[in-house]
Order: C-alpha cells, then structure tokens, then sequence
C-alpha cells in the first residue's frame, strides 16, 4: 500500500493527468507532462491542408534549425506531396528552433495529437535536422503523441548528438560569460541531459516505423562512421528501424545537411516509400540503384514561383516570425521533471 501511494504521489508531482479528448491531451486517461505552452500558441503555429485523403496518413513536416515550416517546406516537400494526394501539415515551433527543445516538442505534441484527432488516421511524420531531436522528444515523453504516429522519417538527424564544444566552450570563455549562445546549441550535445535522456532506454518507442536518412559528407551531424550519430540502434537487427547512408546507394552523391531535407530526390523517394509502404523505407522497393539518376526536386518550383516564395519569406520574417529570440545562455537549460 505505502509503495503504491508513493509512486501515485510521485506521478501527480511530476506530471498533468488529462482525461479529455485530443488535441487536448490522452483520451485513455494516461498520464502525460501538461503542456506549459498555452494551446491557443500551440493551435497558430500548425498550417494544414483540408483533410479529405482518407485512403493515405496525413503528413506533418517538421522544420530545423534557423528556419520555419513555410520556408522549408512550402516550396519543396508540401506541394509536393500534396501533387500525390497527401493531406499536409507544417509545425513552426518559436525563435527558429534557437531555444529549448523541450518547450518546442510541445509544438510537436499539440500538432500530433490535433491531426490524429481532426484527420481520423495516424500520422507520418518527416523531420529534418532539429525536426528530428524535437519529435523524438516529444515521442519519448507523451503517450498520446507516440500513439498517433505511424512512420517517421528522419533526415539528417542528430539523434546521439553532434559536437558543439568549440561554440559551447570557447564563446562563453572567451567573453567571461558576458555572452552566450542559443540554449539550443547546448542540448544538441552528445554528453547534453538531453540526448542522454531522449535516448535512455528503447531509442524507438511506439509502435512506430522509424527511417533514419543521413549522408557523408553531412558538415554538421558526425560522425558517420564507424557508428553514425544520425543512426538508431546501429547494428541492431530491429525490424521497424532502416539507418540509410545515402552513399550507400549512390557512390560520391553529394548530399550536405542541408539538401538532404530541402532538394535531394534521394532522400524525397526514401521518405515517399517510407510512408506509402508499411514498415519503414526498403531502398530496393523504392528503385535502388535507379535513384541516383534523380534530378534534384527544385525543377517543382514551377508550383511555386520563385518571386512569390521570396515574397513569401520576407513577409513571414517581417509579419510573422519577427525577429527571433536568441535564447541565449551559457549552460544547458535543466530537464523538465518529467525527464528526471
């Protein structure tokens, strides 16, 4: 009796039991951290198409660093999708991913959970970047967004971290503290709370197909070998994970971090196969070796010309996203109590 009352207590402590329907939270009642972010915040940074596809899984595309979900993806992977008869959703989480990622994985969370709930289906996710470290976090951490996923897609991601020690060390030295950087930056650590707690335990929760794309000559998320930090469970036979190496099915491609989530058709057609197939991606299914004639996917710009999408991102700037917050600090921001 004593040491169930004790793990009750514990529980109401540490997190917010919502008994309603989504997006407002778990319809069975489970136990989930609340939302510090008020919903209304949450509701104005998700844009989705009509929901009139029943017959394929909505589709929410999940931004990096430094940008939002219009400017990476409304010229490039929404109409796109959107051209095969996919419903379509972007998230833009706050300051351009500059601050703590806990807070952003809300963003996340609400999204999932208002998709799940408006469309009917489960949803597959694509991420790029940090719109990989996000929705990882906000899978590990919330039942009811890990329930409404059914494939993830993870471009370039940095799921054991990436070296920021020359940024995270020396800037903060060098000025006496006086200047930090963006708490971001500290989190994507490979020794951070952060990764070590999103990666404690099972690295792929749920009932969910993960495909993790990543390439050499990524600039910013190494290593790639012998053990790519963009891996999950490396060298574990798991039948719902497929850790790709663009390189590995074409030899010298060129892929950086950044066109590997905004033009390369490569990582376009992993990512389609992914989620129009059960399981995750199987690049022989997708076309092998006959992918590495693929143009790059910027010749669909004629769906969006390019002076209305220049158009467009100096309005978002200006209007919408303003000048970002830098977050600036000069240590990791503390893990949430639910994360302790």
């Amino acid at each position: 009796m004593g040491t169930r009352w004790i793990a009750a207590t514990t529980a109401l402590l540490l997190c917010a039991c919502n008994s309603t329907t989504t997006p407002s939270g778990s319809s069975s009642g489970t136990v989930e951290p609340a939302l510090e972010t008020d919903s209304a915040t949450l509701d104005a940074a998700l844009d989705c198409t009509a929901f009139e596809h029943p017959d394929k899984p909505p589709v929410l595309l999940v931004h990096g660093t430094f940008t939002t979900g219009f400017e990476q993806y409304d010229w490039t992977y929404r109409p796109l999708l959107i051209e095969r008869g996919y419903d379509v959703c972007t998230v833009t989480y706050p300051d351009r991913g500059f601050g703590d990622m806990q807070i952003s994985a809300e963003y996340v969370v609400y999204a999932l959970r208002k998709i799940h709930h408006g469309s009917g289906r489960k949803v597959a996710m694509i991420g790029h970047s940090q719109g990989v470290s996000v929705p990882r976090w906000a899978i590990k951490w919330w039942p009811s967004a890990r329930d409404a996923v059914d494939d993830f897609v993870l471009q370039a991601g940095p799921n054991h971290g990436t070296d920021m020690t020359l940024l995270t060390a020396t800037v903060p030295a060098l000025t006496g503290g006086l200047v930090g950087l963006p708490a971001v930056f500290f989190q994507f650590a490979p020794d951070s709370q952060f990764m070590a707690a999103t990666n404690a335990g099972d690295e792929t929760p749920g009932d969910i197909s993960y495909t993790a794309l990543y390439t050499q000559f990524d600039e910013l998320v190494q290593p790639v070998s012998p053990v790519p930090t963009a891996a999950l469970e490396y060298g574990v036979d798991n039948p719902k994970v497929s850790n790709i190496l663009i390189q590995d099915i074409c030899p010298g491609r060129f892929v950086d971090h950044v066109t590997i989530g905004l033009l390369d058709a490569v990582a376009f057609a992993l990512s389609l196969d992914a989620i129009e197939h059960p399981g995750p991606a199987d690049v022989e299914r997708a076309g092998g070796a006959a992918l590495c004639n693929a143009l790059p996917i910027v010749p669909d710009l004629v769906v969006a010309p390019l002076p209305d999408l220049l158009s467009g991102v100096v309005g978002a700037v200006v209007q919408e996203s303003g000048l970002p917050g830098l977050h600036l600090t000069s240590e990791e921001p503390p893990l949430k109590s639910y994360a302790q």
